[in-house]
Parts: C-alpha cells; sequence; structure tokens
C-alpha cells in the first residue's frame, strides 16, 4: 500500500512496545467513540482522566489487527470484559494503559487501537491516521453535545464500509497475525477478566450525570 506510515506505539510505563504498520486513512478508520462502555472500560482501568476528551469520547484508530505487533512486553497484556459477551479490551497490565479493542475470536482480524498509546506527535503520524470521521454513539456524550461532529449511533454506511474491510483483511490472512491470540490454539492470550454486573455497575457510576 503506497504512502503508508509505521507508527510506534508504547505503555505509559514503557514496558509494552509496538509498532502498527501499513497506517494510512485508507488502511482503518479514525474516528472518536463516546459510548458508555468505552467511558466505562476507562474508568475500570482507572485511565479516564487520561484519555477521554471533554465529552467523554475516546480517540480510536480501527486496524487490522495483522498490522499490530508487540516487540516487546507482550507478556504484560491483560484484558477485560464488561461482561460475559462483548468486546475484549486490552490494556497494560504493568501501567494500565489502555491498548484496544478487539472481538473475543481471530477469525475477525478487528482491534480498535486507542490512539493515546500510539506515537502521533509528528506530522506524518497524524497525517497517516487521517482526519477525524464523525464520532459515533453521541446519545452517551457528557455536556453540551449540540455542536458536537457526531452520530447519535453508528450510520449503517459505517457499518457497511466496516464489513468490507474485515472481510478484505480476512482474505488476505490477517487473522492468522493477530498479536491477540495463541496462533496455534486460536484462543486469547490472555484470561479475561470479566466485570461482574455489581463491578460493571460500580465503574459505570463513575460516568458524570447526563452521560
Amino acid at each position: 500500500m503506497a504512502d503508508t506510515q509505521e507508527i510506534s506505539l508504547r505503555c505509559s510505563c514503557g514496558e509494552i512496545e509496538g509498532v502498527a504498520t501499513g497506517i494510512s486513512p485508507a488502511a482503518g478508520t479514525h474516528l472518536v467513540c463516546y459510548c458508555d462502555d468505552c467511558q466505562t472500560f476507562q474508568h475500570a482501568i482507572g485511565q479516564a482522566e487520561q484519555v477521554l476528551d471533554a465529552h467523554g469520547g475516546t480517540d480510536i484508530f480501527q486496524m487490522s489487527a495483522g498490522q499490530l505487533r508487540f516487540t516487546k512486553g507482550a507478556d504484560q497484556l491483560r484484558c477485560l470484559r464488561l461482561g460475559p459477551k462483548g468486546p475484549v479490551r486490552w490494556y497494560a497490565g504493568c501501567c494500565n494503559t489502555p491498548i484496544g479493542n478487539t472481538l473475543d475470536r481471530p477469525a475477525l482480524p478487528f482491534v480498535g487501537v486507542v490512539t493515546a498509546c500510539l506515537a502521533v506527535s509528528d506530522e506524518a503520524a497524524l497525517r497517516a491516521l487521517g482526519p477525524l470521521k464523525k464520532g459515533v454513539f453521541r446519545k452517551y456524550a457528557l455536556g453540551d453535545t449540540s455542536t458536537l461532529d457526531a452520530h447519535d449511533g453508528v450510520p449503517l454506511a459505517a457499518v457497511g464500509s466496516f464489513i468490507v474491510k474485515l472481510l478484505r483483511w480476512r482474505f488476505r490472512g490477517d487473522h492468522k497475525r493477530s498479536p491477540f491470540f495463541d496462533p496455534a490454539s486460536g484462543e486469547l492470550i490472555a484470561e479475561p477478566w470479566v466485570l461482574s454486573k455489581e463491578e460493571r455497575a460500580a465503574r459505570r457510576a463513575k460516568i458524570p450525570a447526563g452521560g
């Protein structure tokens, strides 16, 4: 793919390092998610103040998991689920830096990387991620959202575009290269911490009123 960039990944304490390869605006989708689940995740790992924007949004780059690899500290990766179903949310066990969200099986090789763990301070890296698309799940956003450039949910066109990307990644074999799954067994490389209803409610209660 032409005009792509390699972007470094690093947790806040430096125990985990990695790289996202082949990054370009066409290789993924750069957006902000305001959903209550993403907000709950950041509260669960104590990173809400560091990651969430003023409206409770998480800046994410949705990309193929096959384009992400860890060069140091993969044994420090931890994951949680907000319940028995739903996405698997990855973070650094050493310092709780959020890494990204995947599905619970490698067949569909998707990861929504939380850009807070990416080295995007230079212009080339920012260009590679591309401009932010309209945000999603504005109905969960905090504060005055009247001027927020976001959809109340997820538009069907975005869902269709995402499915096309997933099929493309699957076709080229990226499901065999996801760093979040054991290549032999297809199992997650870490046992998820599954929040109970009480634990989830306690974290969700930390979201300010109106979110």
